[in-house]
């Protein structure tokens, strides 16, 4: 009796302790996940594919359990070399939690691949230097207008601008990658400029489409216009009104042809004077 009582004293101690070490335990872990960490957040909305800088940054304590996986714990973890060398893959909201499962390291070793935002693709398209040096940099949204020339049904020819492509971002403007350090050798010396961007699939194939078809242009947007609009092909018709209606009288014999020639002799004598 004395025995079993004893066991059952023993059984009961060994149950409190171990109860006792339990509920310290859960105490200690709710503990540890209340203590505020800091993590880093977004400032204020940025964009996909921009380069992260401390002006969009901001530091926050929140609760460890609410801090994200692969958070991001200082601004300075964003710099190499005192550069910003981070871009966003993907669009944070105002006060969204950074983690480094959502930007990716840009520097000009990198290559432009490692600059391409998810679901992307890079398109480089050929232009003058006058077009784009000293207009369109790294980082810059664009749009793409194509000039066409085309055959209308009844077999004459038309010239239409249509614009193929909204709100692309440039990777990289020759040897200038985003995020990069610029690259000044040779800078002068080409007379065309190579101008990568990032865009979608079908994008992709409606600019080569067009390259082949016809010339395409660059229109630079402005800073914050992520705006996509829906716009119309412009014939040169369009342009010009009512000339296209009108025609131009053909001389229908010898004599008003030397009339034209003498009369076109004149005004170029007349201009070349002065």
């Amino acid at each position: 009796m004395k025995k079993t009582f004893l066991i059952s004293v023993i059984l009961a101690l060994l149950s409190t302790i171990f109860g006792s070490l339990y509920l310290y335990d859960i105490g200690q872990r709710n503990k540890s996940m209340s203590e505020p960490v800091k993590v880093i957040v977004a400032g204020s909305k940025i964009e996909q594919g921009k380069i992260i800088t401390s002006q969009m940054l901001k530091e926050k304590l929140v609760p460890k359990q609410y801090a994200q996986p692969k958070h991001i714990s200082s601004i300075k973890d964003f710099y190499i070399e005192g550069n910003p060398s981070f871009m966003s893959i993907v669009a944070f909201e105002e006060g969204e939690q950074i983690t480094s499962t959502k930007i990716l390291p840009i520097t000009s070793d990198a290559g432009i691949s490692n600059t391409i935002p998810d679901n992307k693709r890079a398109v480089t398209l050929i232009f003058d230097r006058d077009e784009v040096a000293g207009i369109i940099s790294p980082g810059s949204r664009i749009d793409l207008i194509s000039i066409i020339e085309y055959e209308n049904k009844d077999k004459s020819f038309s010239e239409s601008s249509v614009v193929v492509a909204q709100n692309l971002l440039v990777l990289a403007v020759g040897n200038d990658v985003i995020g990069g350090i610029k690259d000044l050798k040779n800078e002068n010396i080409t007379v065309n400029l190579p101008v990568t961007m990032a865009v979608s699939i079908t994008e992709a194939q409606e600019i080569m489409l067009a390259r082949e078809k016809g010339v395409i242009k660059i229109a630079l947007r402005p800073a914050g216009d992520l705006s996509i609009s829906h716009l119309e092909p412009v014939k040169i018709s369009d342009i010009l009104k009512d000339a296209s209606k009108s025609s131009i009288k053909q001389p229908n014999n010898a004599k008003e042809i030397q009339k034209s020639q003498k009369e076109a002799l004149e005004i170029i004598n007349k201009y070349s004077l002065k």
